[in-house]
């Protein structure tokens, strides 16, 4: 095959093809690489992470039913919630 046969249009598709390719491929390198890293995760930072979130969650106060409790929990600093209508 003799490079002087080969047309401008022709050069410039294939160049496009090997662009596409070369592309392709470092996307599959990262979907790869993703996945290798997903599996291989510490188990030992997964479980403190579920500690943090279920410590969380039990600080979490449940919404007061009534204006009584309401008073009672909030901090002394802090004022009443219709403060702005008195």
């Amino acid at each position: 095959m003799n490079l002087a046969k080969i047309s401008d249009v022709d050069g410039l598709a294939m160049a496009m093809v090997v662009v596409l390719v070369l592309s392709f491929g470092v996307v599959a390198m990262l979907v790869v690489s993703i996945t290798r890293q997903g599996k291989r995760r510490d188990r030992e930072v997964e479980e403190l992470l579920d500690e943090v979130r279920r410590e969380q969650e039990a600080e979490k106060l449940p919404a007061p039913s009534s204006g009584a409790t309401a008073t009672e929990s909030r901090e002394p600093w802090e004022k009443d919630g219709d403060w702005w209508k008195k």
